[in-house]
Order: structure tokens, then sequence, then C-alpha cells
């Protein structure tokens, strides 16, 4: 106790010290002269952090170096201490330098908290997955010396993967090798879909990471697929929060061997104009056909906040022909649902259309948690759940039917089959019984 309280009083010390500054220009930016206020508001302590961050105009004073570090040190030291108690904070450790520039940012301590506990979901996820992967480990030991030791006892060739075997093993690496070549093959043979990266600056920082996470996807899911698009990453600004997350997704994105395409140059400048097309669902005319002659752009922006059509308005300002996928014509919205995909859904639905021009079977990809299936689909599927709880109900065995099939007349849903001339107990011959119906009465006696 007496640790955590000597840095607190040290922490607050500091605190003290870059608060002046920040107050004294806080006040210069509002009253527009040199005057501090009389000295009870001086001597008055002021937390810079549990207030929002006011936006710095070019008239208001920005903050220097020395105080951005010295406000980091403290920040620091609060996410320490509060480790150090037990509370959800990550350790010191697990910060990275992207980390402190977000919470430079956060405005009050509420928001640091909660991207303190965010970031120690990450950390807990993190450590669960070492402790799995270790296990693992400790069983793989174990389970390849109970082989060797069996492979030592037994001195016959032993068959099978990993032993003698006509079939060769293939390797993670191999399979990556293979789908690059077939990238690389596409950049010169298959047509061309651009992914616009040009709305960072409508995007706040959870929308670009979620955006980056679907770039991703979508590099991943047309690598898998058996003719993939020739992707090119147009007006991708490297220092963006966007395209920094993919670098963490894709590190090896900036070498050269690698077959992805980003550019930072506009689409415009890189294919003729004649041949775009900028699929955006704020226009009116529908996309009928896939034509592999044009090349079809795709906004790259996740608007979970920002309805506004800022596609439509990027397409008429450069001039461009503009299309939408038909949803409404194919597909009917269940109430309360919204009609956005994901860039790698959008992705997916091209490469079917592509592959099959069937637009029902592009539209797949669509959740079917979105869309309201139709009566005969649902009629359908009833009655074959009808079909399946009667012959629950009912039990009946015909494993035994399939079997005899040369006794198929003899064979019954709830008995065995038996054979024509099978002996049966009690149904000898006598010919002192015969046609006198002694038989049965004996039969009734027993």
């Amino acid at each position: 106790m007496l640790k955590h309280l000597a840095r607190w009083r040290l922490g607050s010390q500091i605190l003290r010290g870059s608060a002046t500054p920040v107050r004294q220009a806080s006040k210069s930016s509002g009253n527009g002269s040199s005057l501090t206020g009389s000295e009870e508001s001086q001597n008055k302590f002021v937390n810079p952090f549990s207030q929002p961050a006011p936006a710095l105009s070019n008239d208001q004073i920005s903050e220097t170096k020395e105080e951005r570090e010295k406000r980091l040190k403290v920040l620091q030291l609060e996410a320490d201490i509060a480790h150090q108690e037990g509370r959800r904070v990550p350790a010191f450790e697990f910060f990275q330098d992207h980390h402190w520039e977000h919470v430079l940012t956060l405005p009050t301590k509420s928001a640091r908290i909660k991207y303190f506990a965010f970031l120690w979901q990450i950390e807990m996820k993190k450590q669960s997955e070492q402790r799995k992967k270790a296990q693992r480990a400790e069983e793989t030991e174990r389970r390849i010396a109970e082989m060797r030791k069996e492979r030592e006892e037994n001195t016959h060739i032993i068959y099978g993967l990993g032993h003698t075997s006509m079939f060769l093993r293939i390797y993670d690496t191999t399979i990556n090798h293979w789908q690059n070549n077939r990238l690389i093959r596409a950049m010169q043979f298959a047509p061309k879909m651009v992914l616009d990266c040009s709305y960072d600056e409508h995007m706040n920082n959870r929308e670009a990471s979620y955006a980056a996470k679907q770039l991703m996807l979508c590099f991943a899911e047309n690598r898998l697929n058996d003719e993939p698009f020739d992707l090119h990453y147009c007006n991708a600004k490297m220092d963006s929060t966007c395209m920094q997350s993919l670098q963490r997704y894709i590190p090896t994105m900036h070498n050269p061997e690698f077959p992805i395409n980003v550019h930072s140059q506009c689409f415009t400048e890189l294919f003729p104009k004649k041949n775009l097309v900028y699929l955006t669902p704020h226009c009116r005319e529908d996309l009928v056909t896939y034509n592999p002659d044009d090349i079809y752009v795709v906004g790259a922006m996740v608007d979970t906040m920002n309805n506004e059509p800022l596609s439509l308005a990027k397409a008429k300002r450069l001039g461009l022909r503009m299309a939408r996928l038909p949803l409404d014509r194919y597909l009917q919205w269940g109430s309360g649902s919204g009609k956005s995909l994901t860039l790698n859904q959008m992705i997916n639905i091209m490469l079917d259309l592509k592959k099959t021009g069937d637009w029902n079977a592009a539209l797949k990809h669509v959740p079917r948690r979105k869309v309201v299936e139709n009566e005969d689909q649902h009629r359908r599927e009833r009655d074959h759940w009808g079909t399946g709880t009667r012959a629950r109900k009912l039990n009946m065995r015909i494993d035994h039917l399939l079997d005899f099939e040369e006794d198929r007349r003899q064979a019954t849903s709830f008995a065995t089959p038996q054979k024509v001339r099978q002996r049966r107990e009690g149904m000898e011959f006598q010919l002192d019984t015969w046609a006198t119906g002694k038989q049965k009465k004996k039969q009734r006696q027993n």
C-alpha cells in the first residue's frame, strides 16, 4: 500500500505540473487575451484528462512535445498501477506504440478504462492460446515418444502417414506457393477489380480497423477461389489507420514477391475511365449481367455511423458509370435488417457471378438472417421435417430389407425374413393326428 500511495502522489505531482500550461492555453484561446484570471482560479487544480479534449484549430496553441511526453508518462504510470492492483488492465510489456498513441487521443478516464479492458481481453486470449499451444506440444511429444517406443519393439515395416507410404506429404508452404502462383497468373489474364481505400477521413478508428480486417478477408477469399480477380488497392495512404491495421494483418504485403497490388494513385490514373464501373448502393441502375471487359470499383468503407452517399458523390465527381447489386429483385429483406454488405461478401458475390452468371447462386453469400425465405422453400423444409418426424415415430427398420435381396418377398418391415424351406419346431407331420384337430387341442392345453 505504501508503494501504491507513493506512486499516486508522484503521479498527482506530475499532473499538477502538466495541468498549468494546458489550462493557460485553453484560457488564452477562449478569451483571446493573455490575462490568466484571479489567483483563486490559478491555484484551483483542474484535471485535464477528466474533460473532453477541445479540437485545436490554427489559432489555438497546440500541445508541445515535452507536454506530450510528460502526459504519456503519467498515463503509463496510471496503467502500471492499475495493473498491479489487479484491475482489468494488461501488463506494461503488452502495450505498443500505436496503443499509447490511441490512449493519448482518449478524452476521459472512463474511455481509457474501457480501452484498457479491451486490451486486457486480447492479452487474456493470447495467454490462453499460448497455454493451449503448450499443452498440444506436450501431447505431441508424448505421442511421438510412444510411437518411437512401438517402432523399436516392432521390427516390421509400418505403413501409413508419416511412415512408409505411396503418397507425398504436402506442406502448408507448398499450398501457399501454389495459391500465390495462381494470383500471379490472375494478374496476367484475369479480370481486374478495384478496392477504393480513400475513405479513411470518413471513418473513426473502430470502423477503420473493421475495414482493414475486411480488406484482409477480401484478399484471402479471392486467393482461395479457383478463378480469382486481379485485385487492386487504390488510393492507399500507408500512414492511415486502415493501412497500418492491414499491414499488421498481412506483414508481407510490402515484399516484392508477394502477389498484392497496392497503389497510392487513383484508379482513374491506372485504368481507362470508359471501363470503370463504380458499385454503389445509392444509385438507381441495377447491374444486370457481368461484363468481363469492365473494371468494377468497390468503396472500402465501413459506414456504421455515417450513411451519407459518399461513393455516389465520388463516382459523379469522377464521371464514372454507376451500378448497384439487384438485391431487391432477387431477395426479400426482413424487417429491421439493413441492406449493407461487407467487402468480403461483395468479393464473393462478384466471384460467383463471374463464374456462373446466375444472380440466385451469387447472392447466396448474403447472410440468411437479413432475408425472408420464400413460402415454397418454407413449405418444402416443413414437409421434409414432417416426413422425418413421422419416420422417427414409426421407428421402422429397413436394414434387413436391403440385406436379403433374394428373399425380398418373404421380408417384412418388422421381422427378419425367413427362408421358404426352413424347419420349425412342432411342425413335424403325424399321420394319426392329421385332420383330427388333436394337435391344436394339445397345443392349447400346453
